[in-house]
């Protein structure tokens, strides 16, 4: 069922809509206006199914009606709002969800501490739910799951992720869960048995699991490498968790 919210049907893209749509390119802008843009048609397809609440959908007139509702524009007007290097023929403007205040502790939790690059957390995501984790909890000092790049990178997880922005210190004071936290020493990866539910721990891209929760890993957990390279990008790293904690399942 699509779940559309009041949407105001226009003839033509004012200034004014093309000033509030590029304006979202800004997380205050997004947070102030409880909304944020989907672009290309996969994506957007993957917002039609999903619980999401979409406000307004602007499309170029060869698909506009494949999509319900949806506003035509021109090519020149799609490149005036659109937020990608390259337009991809059809926009979208999605209510940001209200969080959940409440983690549910009975499945596998993905923590991500201090991801700052969009294209890894967006990618993050999409792994997860490859793996079937759904629940994502960031420390507060990530970047905004609903900037335009990590929402492109989900290629439409977004949709099927619960994700909270939690002060990390205070939700492992709550947490029962074991965790497995990735760091440089710790048992190899292989070697590990992982809980189900349980929680799996990341660090960010350039310097790891913050100090301050480092004492909440029950479970130090490595990978064991060959080469000379002194790390994993973080979303490979996470990937091989996912992975790894899923075949064990």
């Amino acid at each position: 069922m699509l779940n559309f919210a009041t949407v105001k049907i226009r003839k033509v893209l004012t200034k004014s809509d093309i000033k509030r749509i590029n304006s979202l390119k800004r997380k205050s802008k997004r947070k102030e206006n409880g909304l944020f843009v989907v672009e290309g048609i996969k994506i957007v397809e993957e917002l039609l199914v999903s619980n999401y609440r979409i406000e307004t959908i602007y499309a170029l007139k060869e698909i506009v009606d494949s999509f319900p509702n949806a506003i035509e524009i021109s090519e020149k007007e799609l490149e005036r709002i659109t937020h990608l290097s390259s337009p991809n023929k059809v926009l979208a403007l999605v209510e940001i969800p209200q969080e959940k205040s409440i983690v549910d502790t009975s499945e596998t939790i993905l923590v991500i501490d201090g991801v700052n690059d969009p294209g890894n957390l967006g990618t993050i995501i999409r792994t997860a739910d490859w793996f079937g984790i759904s629940q994502i909890v960031c420390s507060t000092n990530s970047v905004d799951c609903y900037n335009s790049k990590v929402i492109m990178s989900t290629m439409g997880s977004i949709f099927r992720a619960q994700i909270n922005y939690i002060d990390l210190p205070m939700f492992f004071k709550k947490n029962k869960l074991p965790v497995y936290g990735a760091l440089l020493e710790g048992e190899s990866i292989y070697q590990t048995e992982f809980a189900n539910p349980s929680v799996i721990l990341m660090g960010s891209e350039s310097h790891g699991i913050s100090d301050e929760i480092k004492p909440y890993i029950s479970h130090p957990v490595t990978i064991p490498g060959a080469g000379k390279t002194e790390s994993l990008n973080l979303a490979v790293s996470t990937g091989i968790f996912c992975n790894e904690y899923y075949r064990q399942r």
